[in-house]
């Protein structure tokens, strides 16, 4: 049986990383031994043969990756298949397979001064449309900032543009078999090794097109002035949409703190307005701080509702999975009712200080303790009964003797809670008769610390 992978699978993942590399290098490869080397190389056809084998065994590849099709990922080979061969698959095959092999024999054959090979050589630039595919699929289904990737896309643009202009920019005399007014000859480069040749080239695209324009190398025949011309419109037009860009996707990257900061500014300049003491306005903040460091500012359980019932309840799954292994109430419960039970909680976030629940109120519903330090106090705050951590969890007794709380518990540190209201509790007890022998068991396996905690005549 062919095995397929995915296309967000982790192997992908990194099989792209490393195509994306090489698309690079071998476009910058096969047109710098185009237009610099002229002749075909040991060391040079090695590479390029060898990286041939990689993109050849990812043509392979795509013919077995899935991929997606209105939000479903499509797994059928023939439907896989059919998908590629009706998309990028013609100009892979054109990129990808080494014609320019079949030409070997007649290397030394030349066109104005180029090798024949290297003419077939170029086709490997199409592999810029793999580049392309590659990096949407990471827009569209990576989990960083999308905008980190744009600003990459923009930055390999810019390199790969330069480095195309700069070939173009020493072909030009080098097909005229260098005249005595062309540039090359002015500043002596004209026998010189292709590596100065193509630095030279290059140190005269990136001054034309950033347009600072030193002066020391310059065009002396027509042909290269209109070539400065459509370099330097290029440039402009270039570095206007580069510099625009970046400042849009680097005010992006910021944009949900910028929001969040914005809202916290607004309730501080309010409490101002109301004269509001300055200790309590600095806990507003301090509690602010601390949501966007635990959650970048955001109610997950809250944000989490605008998610479909079962891809809600799978990502729930995943976030209270310390949860459920640590609070013995959720080992006690079906598949079933430990659902119902996750889909019912609320986030609650204490800051330290702050009561969650006070001795003499009534029970409001059941809390667990996902993060934090909760202290157990009564009589007025004077009695200390215990402390309580992650995994405890407090509520259920006054829920289920229906009397009032003898005791407060108070937040040490922040604490994150996860709520059980008392009407979902009532509403799953009713729904679900195995929640009443889920309690009972239960109340049979308390912590050593609830139960220090009623034998002291503490319910919470």
């Amino acid at each position: 049986m062919v095995s397929r992978v995915g296309e967000t699978s982790r192997f992908r993942e990194h099989w792209d990383l490393v195509a994306v590399f090489l698309v690079v290098v071998s476009c910058w490869l096969v047109s710098y031994q185009f237009a610099f080397q002229h002749k075909v190389h040991l060391v040079g056809s090695v590479i390029v043969y060898c990286i041939d084998i990689f993109f050849l065994i990812d043509i392979g590849r795509n013919f077995r990756t899935a991929f997606r099709r209105q939000g479903i990922e499509i797994t059928d080979p023939d439907a896989i298949a059919s998908h590629y061969r009706r998309g990028r698959f013609r100009i892979d095959l054109l990129a990808n397979v080494p014609f320019d092999l079949l030409l070997l024999p007649w290397m030394d054959k030349a066109v104005e001064g180029i090798s024949v090979v290297l003419f077939f050589r170029l086709l490997r630039i199409f592999r810029l449309v793999r580049l392309r595919a590659i990096i949407r699929t990471w827009e569209r289904r990576t989990s960083i900032n999308v905008g980190y990737i744009r600003i990459g896309k923009l930055f390999l643009t810019v390199v790969l543009v330069l480095h195309f202009v700069a070939c173009l920019w020493f072909l030009v005399p080098f097909m005229g078999d260098f005249p005595m007014d062309s540039w090359v000859v002015a500043e002596g480069v004209a026998s010189a090794d292709p590596g100065t040749q193509y630095i030279r080239s290059l140190y005269w695209v990136v001054v034309t097109a950033t347009t600072v324009g030193y002066g020391d190398i310059t065009p002396h025949r027509n042909i290269e002035y209109v070539l400065s011309m459509v370099v330097i419109l290029i440039g402009a037009s270039m570095w206007a949409f580069i510099i625009g860009n970046i400042a849009s996707l680097l005010s992006s990257l910021d944009s949900a703190k910028t929001i969040f900061r914005n809202r916290v500014e607004l309730v501080t300049q309010v409490l101002r307005s109301r004269r509001v003491p300055p200790e309590v306005n600095e806990k507003v903040r301090g509690y602010y701080e601390y949501t966007w460091n635990r959650f970048r500012g955001a109610d997950e359980i809250h944000v989490l509702r605008d998610l479909p019932t079962p891809l809600r309840l799978e990502v729930l799954l995943h976030l209270a999975k310390d949860l459920l292994e640590n609070v013995p109430l959720f080992r006690h419960c079906g598949p079933v009712l430990r659902d119902e039970l996750l889909m019912a909680l609320e986030l609650m976030i204490v800051s330290p200080g702050g009561f969650i629940v006070r001795e003499g109120g009534t029970a409001n519903g059941i809390y667990f303790i996902s993060r934090g330090t909760i202290d157990v106090l009564s009589d007025n705050r004077t009695i200390p009964h215990g402390t309580l951590g992650e995994g405890d969890y407090f509520g259920d007794l006054s829920l289920l003797l229906g009397e009032r709380r003898t005791a407060s518990a108070r937040a040490v540190t922040y604490c994150d809670l996860l709520v059980l209201p008392k009407g979902e509790f009532e509403r799953i007890k009713h729904d679900h008769p195995e929640f009443r022998e889920a309690l009972k068991a239960l109340s049979s396996e308390r912590s050593e610390k609830i139960s220090a905690l009623v034998l002291s005549g503490a319910v919470l």
